[in-house]
């Protein structure tokens, strides 16, 4: 995930009123979480998260406070989107259980593996297919084997369109 532009396009101002601007689809999101939250059930009660394209945090937080031995690598490339998740974390008592790399997955240390992903409302940013193809064996890389890649193509379907209206 190369992609420098990205970063500019969540400004403070466009990151503080991101949620706001999207709120109409909170049941939609609000569904996702509860099927992210089914389907990584099963993971050991330490499991280690990577959130690629964290955002303002919210499926962090959701899955943190549902999974409370779980540890999160949140990866956003905005820092003011970052600032968000971070500051959330904070007020959620989570922080301790995370951690902040502002950047892409090609400048985030190496680490132990992690047993799941999250991937939400990221994929539509890489137009070109090798892009997405890379991109998604850098995720694919830092995952233990068998673990989990949770990518909502609907939602991000539903995302544009809602955008559009």
């Amino acid at each position: 995930m190369q992609n420098q532009e990205s970063s500019i396009v969540f400004d403070r101002e466009r990151a503080s009123s991101y949620d706001k601007r999207f709120a109409k689809l909170a049941p939609m999101r609000d569904a996702l979480h509860l099927l992210i939250r089914l389907v990584l059930s099963e993971l050991p009660t330490d499991a280690r998260i990577l959130c690629v394209g964290a955002g303002t945090g919210l499926e962090l937080i959701y899955l943190a406070q549902a999974f409370p031995q779980w540890q999160f690598t949140a990866v956003e490339p905005a820092a003011p989107m970052l600032d968000i998740c971070r500051q959330r974390a904070e007020e959620c008592g989570i922080a301790s259980r995370c951690t902040f790399h502002e950047g892409y997955l090609d400048s985030l240390p190496a680490s132990h593996s992690f047993d799941a992903a999250t991937c939400l409302l990221v994929s539509h940013f890489f137009m070109q297919q090798d892009e997405r193809r890379n991109f998604f064996s850098q995720i694919a890389s830092r995952l233990c084997p068998n673990g989990y890649l949770v990518i909502p193509i609907y939602y991000e379907v539903a995302l544009n369109i809602a955008s559009r209206i």
